[in-house]
């Protein structure tokens, strides 16, 4: 016969059923003993961490109380369920993949409805046992257990003798799953909660790289690489400050690139941007880490030199002089050889010069580098102002 939720008898049936086993006392110091191990199975399981440690603690359980049956764990995937056995028995199909609707298992998964299969005869509307892989000489009780308000697994016992379980079996297997179904939900919902947390962590990263890269287009020059203006003036204005505060000297170059509209007007711009990125290149390559490098607009680039007094700053724009000078600017077009036009203004805390004072002067000896003939370094000198 099958049986069903529906057909669970109340408690004073079961008091009666105990009491017409033979012995009865026998029976129920086995049902208490069985509650017991249950309780304890309850207890484990709440503190299971995972669906492979509620797998121990179920297996463990049913060796104990039910040694001769074969108890397996039937979990759903998508459209298939996976079925392991846990304890008892192997019967010759117990562990593998099954598509859904497949045995009494895949059947109970897709109905949410216990069975429970105790003799030779199905119940009508019920598969064979023959579809259902049941010898005529086993008893069977499928039980379902769900997980965040679906049905997900199946708890299936399978015993070699018929008329094996009986109602209290099958009441106590109900028991058994609803504990399982309550620690598998908290365990789902941790689970649930990680991946969510997870989630949101690689959504707030993602979400701060797409700013920091925001952040450095912002800053950043698109046709050298180089920062831009904006990012000079903040970085300018950091180096005063702490040029100041420590008593250090700070100094300021002003590049230009020497005629350089006479090469945009004989090659075009796109080989202008050509020799800029290699002009940007090789300012890069001739400064220390601490140094920082800007396209200042058009071909004029700015360099900051933290801790670099007049006489350092002169050989450092010197030796950018000659560097460039003798480079070969290799572009589509043309081989250039270009020269710059360098203007330097330093600050102390004396000087007391904020960013566009700084600025003014160094641009003020670029100038005056620029009316002596180009390709050479001028320093600012005192009133120095800017001629634009």
């Amino acid at each position: 016969m099958a049986l069903a939720a529906a057909s669970i008898p109340r408690s004073q049936f079961l008091i009666e059923f105990l009491k017409q086993q033979a012995p009865p006392q026998d029976r129920a110091i086995e049902v208490y003993r069985r509650l017991l191990s249950i309780n304890e199975l309850a207890t484990s399981m709440n503190g299971a961490r995972d669906i492979e440690q509620l797998k121990a603690c179920l297996a463990h359980t049913f060796a104990e109380i039910m040694p001769e049956d074969s108890v397996r764990l039937c979990i759903a995937d998508d459209g298939d369920y996976r079925r392991t056995r846990l304890s008892g028995p192997a019967l010759g199909f117990d562990d593998g993949s099954f598509p859904l609707g497949h045995g009494l298992a895949g059947k109970v998964l897709q109905s949410g409805t216990p069975l429970w299969l105790r003799d030779g005869v199905p119940a009508d509307g019920m598969p064979t046992r023959q579809s259902l892989e049941i010898s005529l000489r086993q008893s069977v009780m499928c039980i379902p257990f769900t997980g965040l308000g679906k049905v997900v697994g199946v708890l299936e016992l399978v015993s070699n003798r018929l008329e094996q379980f009986d109602e209290i079996d099958y009441h106590l297997m109900l028991l058994v799953a609803a504990h399982l179904s309550s620690s598998l939900e908290n365990i789902l919902t941790r689970e649930e909660l990680a991946a969510a947390n997870t989630r949101l962590r690689d959504h707030d990263l993602r979400l701060t790289e797409l700013n920091q890269q925001l952040q450095l287009l912002a800053q950043t020059d698109d046709t050298t690489g180089l920062y831009n203006k904006r990012r000079l003036f903040e970085q300018l204005d950091a180096e005063i400050a702490r040029a100041k505060r420590y008593g250090e000297i700070l100094s300021c170059l002003m590049i230009d690139i020497d005629d350089f509209k006479l090469v945009n007007d004989t090659y075009g711009h796109g080989t202008g941007d050509e020799a800029l990125c290699q002009v940007a290149m090789l300012l890069k390559q001739t400064l220390r880490r601490t140094d920082f490098v800007a396209r200042y607009g058009g071909e004029e680039f700015t360099i900051l030199l933290p801790r670099t007094d007049r006489a350092g700053a002169q050989r450092v724009a010197e030796g950018i002089c000659d560097r460039i000078k003798s480079s070969d600017l290799i572009t589509a077009n043309t081989t250039l050889r270009l020269t710059v036009s360098i203007g330097i203004a330093c600050c102390t805390k004396f000087d007391r010069l904020d960013v566009e004072q700084v600025i003014s002067r160094a641009d003020s000896a670029l100038y005056r580098a620029k009316r002596m003939g180009k390709d050479r370094v001028c320093l600012s000198e005192e009133g120095d102002t800017c001629h634009g």
